[in-house]
């Protein structure tokens, strides 16, 4: 009977013991998901929250240049008032002032939504920045021309102090604080990521101390039966606490509470193992972003410098950041010929971007092969055959001043402008389809054609997205506008003429978030031939 009562008792304290090791169990395995949870809110957060509230607040900052711009020209224009091109330069003025605080107010609007509710000190940055642009933009409107130049000057150096209420200074000095302000929240919500990975792993290695320690106290009650298993248990969950890798699989398929309780530690672990490998892979992948970004963007405007007795100059504006889905390139030919491509890839952004690059590759390597026309261009069809989505245009040209010949393929690409040495301005017709991966080209496609190419023309290559770019009111760009800038131009150089176009553009208000813009320019080198190496 006595013995009955001890082997009662034992069990119960077993089962205890085991209820005990089975919550602590448990309790890992929460306490890992709802850090895990907290992670991937406080990576979301960084993600939808505090990049866009930094882009935010450098758009802020290019609407207060623009607006300290009108405002200093609108101090100019009002100078003086008699002549017509000033009354124009002041209306341009109001016209740039208008936008530029429209926008800053859409930008300060999206700051105070993403940021709301944060910390105290960058919700009080915000209020300041707000009141200061508020009585900045009402101080330098028209009319208060005696105060423009002291509320829109640049912030020079000072004795120290704040600098003047209701000034570009002041506003440039609150913008600052709200930017420090910014980046505080953002390294905080960078650290808690980490700290959660950590508290995972100090949960687990104080709970498995602990189970290892009721399992020895306990161990004197239990049957052996009992008691090897239990302590093999916690030997190995220590082992694996420390991520020792040779941990002995005598009890991952082991029935009971103890396989249990073995297969539950395990799959914390394995969580916790996976959390971390991803925490480290998203601080990688943003160290690396910036660079990669801009690698990416000096591949695809990248050139060789032209042959002898040509002059080339070219240039690329991404509608989203610096990754545009056009991409060009000029190649020197052993000949003494140079060839001038640009090709235009459909959409914009990275993936574009991306795509462009391995098709700039194709171009060139069939150009430096001495592959026809024809040929290259049906390469690149088959680079562009896994796509189900993405085609490109493509105008190749190969310009030999030697011979004053001027030879090129267009593949459904934006007409090229010839701008001819008397003023007229003449288009290169395409030559073939566009380049789809539907669209299986044969031999002789893309049909070459040849012009004669005289000192005093200029070859220039363009994408649509100048030529169909829009204004806020909707019109085109159009052809006839670049003709004219082409044809007014005095004997431009390939550099003037794409300087020419993009200040045309300017003026004309083109959406450049709508598509990308690229130019490309060749005409003849000015002076005597240089000689062929």
């Amino acid at each position: 009977m006595l013995s009955s009562r001890r082997l009662t008792g034992s069990g119960v304290l077993l089962v205890v013991v085991v209820a005990v090791a089975a919550l602590l169990a448990a309790g890992v395995a929460v306490v890992g998901l709802v850090l895990h949870d907290h992670h991937e809110e406080a990576a979301r957060r960084l993600e939808t929250r505090w990049q866009p509230a930094a882009a935010e607040l450098a758009a802020e900052r290019v609407a207060v240049g623009d607006l300290r711009a009108a405002c200093l020209a609108g101090t100019g224009a009002g100078a003086g008032a008699g002549g017509g091109g000033s009354a124009g330069g002041g209306a341009d003025a109001e016209v740039l002032r208008q936008d530029a605080s429209g926008r800053l107010a859409e930008h300060l609007a999206a700051l105070d939504r993403l940021t709301a509710g944060t910390t105290a000190r960058l919700d009080s940055a915000l209020a300041g920045l707000r009141t200061s642009t508020d009585r900045w933009t009402a101080d330098s409107a028209p009319g208060r021309a005696p105060e423009v130049v002291r509320v829109c000057a640049l912030p020079g150096p000072t004795a120290g102090g704040p600098a003047a209420a209701g000034t570009y200074a002041d506003v440039d000095a609150r913008t600052g604080e709200v930017a420090v302000a910014l980046e505080e929240v953002r390294r905080r919500e960078v650290e808690g990521t980490a700290w959660h990975m950590t508290a995972v792993l100090l949960y687990i290695l104080g709970l498995s101390a602990a189970l290892l320690v009721t399992a020895i106290g306990a161990a004197w009650l239990l049957q052996r039966r009992y008691l090897a298993p239990a302590a093999a248990l916690a030997e190995d969950l220590r082992r694996t606490a420390v991520g020792d890798p040779a941990v002995p699989a005598r009890s991952r398929t082991a029935g009971g509470w103890i396989g249990r309780l073995r297969r539950e530690a395990e799959g914390v672990s394995e969580r916790l193992a996976l959390s971390q490998r991803q925490a480290r892979r998203d601080q990688e992948a943003l160290v690396q972003v910036g660079p990669a970004v801009q690698g990416l963007r000096e591949i695809l405007t990248g050139r060789s410098d032209p042959g002898p007795d040509l002059v080339v100059d070219a240039d690329v504006r991404a509608a989203e950041g610096l990754i545009a889905g056009d991409y060009l390139g000029v190649l020197p030919l052993p000949d003494g010929a140079t060839a001038v491509f640009l090709g235009d890839v459909s959409g914009h952004g990275v993936d574009a971007g991306l795509l462009a690059v391995r098709l700039k590759t194709v171009v060139t390597v069939g150009l430096r092969l001495g592959r026809d026309l024809d040929t290259t261009l049906r390469a690149v069809w088959q680079a562009l055959a896994a796509e189900d989505e993405r085609f490109t245009t493509l105008a190749v040209a190969v310009v030999d001043p030697g011979r004053s010949t001027l030879s090129w393929v267009n593949a459904g690409h934006e007409e090229p402008f010839l701008r001819r040495a008397d003023g007229r301005v003449e288009r290169l017709e395409a030559t073939g389809p566009i380049v789809h991966p539907f669209l299986e080209p044969a031999p002789g496609t893309w049909q070459v054609r040849t012009t004669g190419f005289l000192p005093g023309d200029l070859l220039l290559l363009s994408t649509d997205g100048l030529t169909e770019g829009r204004g806020a009111d909707g019109e085109e760009f159009g052809d006839r506008r670049v003709t004219e800038v082409l044809a007014a131009a005095d004997a431009p150089t390939p550099q003037a003429a794409v300087r020419a176009l993009y200040e045309a553009s300017e003026r004309f208000g083109l959406d450049w978030s709508r598509d990308d813009v690229s130019l490309l320019a060749a005409a003849h080198r000015p002076g005597p031939r240089l000689p062929v190496a």
